[in-house]
């Protein structure tokens, strides 16, 4: 195993300005993601008034001299590379927080505090870890990646975190993370072998909890953005038609209009309906990816819209129906009006 070296700032910079603004991307949505997880999973936040409910990341935060699209800042105004946005659950206030003023401003233990800087940290290293294999003239496995591909080694298990970070990564051809790497040979050994197993009930059962931790975090995605809207000045009937119609495109050419509606259901489905319904979520945030357009005012919102749909291999293609046009002209509006 290779010995994790945290960078120093300067040679972290040094590294990412050799970098594409793709690849700065998915880097950023490997972080993002990960943050998410970790918020889901060890919930920090169970013993206070807080609930997370979601992230933003600056991609140019550390590019200073080429930075595009807006800036992130805490409540207290001090600029952000990790923007934290927490409800009260007694009060409904919302706060945007760095990592280092959850003590200060949401009044979170000292102990809870530690243990989310602790994870961010640990993430940190992770990232530096790729860097660091970048530099060392690592690459891609795309070869592995493809054969795995190929053989069936994803198939019923498109929902992994391995599948999800090699579809993320082979985009920009940035290496794996080490243990994921190893995963992935590890896999082109079974098929060759012939030993790939067939999907356990726990392994099943698995894979539904990783694809509702999904779901959720595109939920709280929608939410942020739908909040946004309404803070840029969205009236609540607007805002109302669009949720409506996003949906509605979201179901578009399904038979049926199932949905879940809480995170948890989820695990409860069978897995290719848990697919179905992730699926779902997905195309209602590629709606909005639709409506906000080019608006520069949403410019940060786009970002992250398509890095998540980008990690889930899916693009954003135009549309004429009723609800995006209808959306896009109050968006439009609400441009000419400002």
């Amino acid at each position: 195993m290779e010995k994790l070296v945290t960078l120093t700032y300067q040679r972290r910079i040094a590294i990412l300005s050799q970098l594409t603004a793709e690849q700065v991307a998915a880097l950023n949505e490997f972080t993002r993601y990960a943050l998410l997880s970790q918020f889901h999973t060890r919930h920090y936040l169970k013993n206070t008034d807080w609930e997370f409910t979601g992230l933003v990341i600056d991609p140019y935060y550390d590019r200073a001299s080429s930075h595009r699209g807006e800036n992130l800042y805490c409540d207290c105004r001090r600029r952000l590379k990790n923007q934290f946005i927490l409800r009260s659950r007694s009060s409904g206030r919302q706060l945007k927080l760095g990592i280092t003023h959850f003590q200060q401003h949401a009044s979170i233990p000292e102990k809870v505090a530690k243990e989310i800087q602790a994870g961010v940290n640990e993430i940190h290293l992770y990232m530096d870890s790729i860097l660091q294999r970048y530099v060392a003239g690592y690459s891609f496995p795309h070869a592995a990646f493809d054969y795995v591909v190929e053989h069936g080694g994803f198939t019923n298990r498109e929902s992994t975190i391995l599948y999800q970070r090699c579809q993320l990564f082979a985009n920009v051809d940035l290496p794996l993370y080490q243990t994921d790497e190893l995963a992935l040979r590890q896999l082109v050994r079974e098929l060759k072998n012939g030993t790939r197993p067939r999907l356990t009930k726990k392994q099943i059962l698995q894979l539904k909890e990783t694809i509702a931790t999904d779901w959720r975090q595109l939920e709280q995605q929608l939410t942020l953005i739908q909040f946004q809207l309404s803070e840029a000045g969205v009236t609540d009937q607007d805002l109302h038609r669009i949720k409506s119609n996003g949906i509605n495109y979201a179901l578009q050419r399904r038979k049926s209009r199932f949905l879940v509606h809480q995170w948890k259901e989820i695990t409860a489905l069978t897995l290719s309906k848990a697919r179905a319904q992730l699926a779902i979520k997905l195309r209602e945030l590629a709606f909005y990816a639709l409506i906000l357009g080019d608006e520069e005012k949403f410019s940060l919102q786009q970002t992250q819209i398509r890095q998540s749909l980008a990690a889930h291999h899916i693009s954003v293609k135009g549309s004429r129906s009723f609800g995006v046009r209808e959306a896009q002209k109050i968006i439009e509006e609400l441009s000419a009006a400002s």
